[in-house]
């Protein structure tokens, strides 16, 4: 399975999010999942790149071009997908990704695991997607999740595909789950617009 792992590329301050990196790369690898990711060598980006390639794991970095001339690129990638802009970088990410994960990080990262949540709104694929919520970083985004169910603008089903788990033992038991127990899409274009007429 190819899990793209969205995650801080600035240096973080608290070293339990290292260490979340640092776990999730190593159960990547012993796992046999290769790790989609945005390329860099910094922060936990490159934390989490390092470990699977030292783990003799598959990394796919999806880099954009100015960030390869800034210097910040992975070396020794498994592959490196070359792309000019950030929103190019996004959309190869979704495109290489079976399974979505968010460790800490900043607007970036947000940006990133707010697409999947509104494909998952929608009922595209993929099903569901995992924030790491090391330390509690992601408490503040679970409520006003649930602040957005209280209001009318996502459903139960919608939060319940959001999950939170709270280490990487527990991110490892909802995969294991989840190939147990496959949860499906939910629209098609038909559905999405009743109006639309499928020949």
């Amino acid at each position: 399975m190819n899990v793209t792992v969205y995650c801080g590329s600035s240096p973080c301050r608290n070293p339990h999010f290292e260490l979340a990196a640092r776990e999730l790369g190593a159960w990547l690898a012993s796992a046999g999942h290769a790790l989609v990711y945005g390329g860099s060598s910094v922060g936990l980006m490159g934390v989490i790149s390092r470990t699977v390639l030292e783990a003799g794991g598959t990394v796919y970095g999806v880099e954009p071009r100015f960030f390869i001339e800034a210097g910040v690129a992975q070396h020794d990638l498994t592959e490196l997908y070359v792309v000019e802009t950030m929103s190019e970088r996004k959309a190869k990410m979704i495109e290489l990704g079976d399974a979505f994960v968010a460790l800490p990080g900043g607007v970036g990262t947000l940006e990133e695991i707010s697409e999947i949540f509104s494909r998952i709104r929608l009922g595209f694929e993929p099903a569901e997607c995992y924030l790491l919520n090391i330390d509690g970083f992601y408490d503040e985004l679970r409520r006003f999740l649930l602040t957005m169910g209280d209001e009318g603008f996502l459903s139960t089903t919608d939060i319940e595909r959001f999950r939170f788990p709270e280490s990487v033992d527990e991110l490892a038991a909802m995969f294991e789950e989840r190939e147990r127990k496959p949860l499906q899409p939910r629209a098609t274009a038909t559905e999405l617009n009743p109006n639309i007429t499928c020949r």
